[in-house]
């Protein structure tokens, strides 16, 4: 179980870059590089919302008491890359979990 590692340049904003760790224990860590701003969350708290050549990478959760949102845009090609990385590593961790 080995976490994946990518960058994508972020749609509709002035040239920001984005680090996107996928961890095959269900979480996902991303850093945009030039705020130094860093979000985690589960995949459960995930989706993707297509729009014309952008896709939202959108999560909304609750830590702490306090609701927690952020968005990313992606160009679709990237976004479907990193579905698929998600979509893997969850496939991962329940074969895991089944062996066990």
């Amino acid at each position: 179980m080995l976490a994946r590692h990518r960058n994508y340049l972020l749609k509709d904003t002035k040239q920001l870059h984005a680090h996107v760790q996928v961890n095959p224990t269900g979480l996902i860590e991303i850093e945009i590089i030039e705020k130094r701003q860093c979000h985690a969350a589960e995949f459960e708290n995930l989706r993707f919302e297509r729009s014309g050549r952008v896709t939202k990478l959108v999560c909304k959760h609750t830590s702490n008491g306090k609701p927690v949102h952020w968005q990313l845009p992606l160009a679709n090609d990237d976004a479907k890359e990193l579905e698929n990385l998600i979509e893997e590593a969850t496939e991962e961790l329940e074969i895991l979990m089944r062996d066990l």
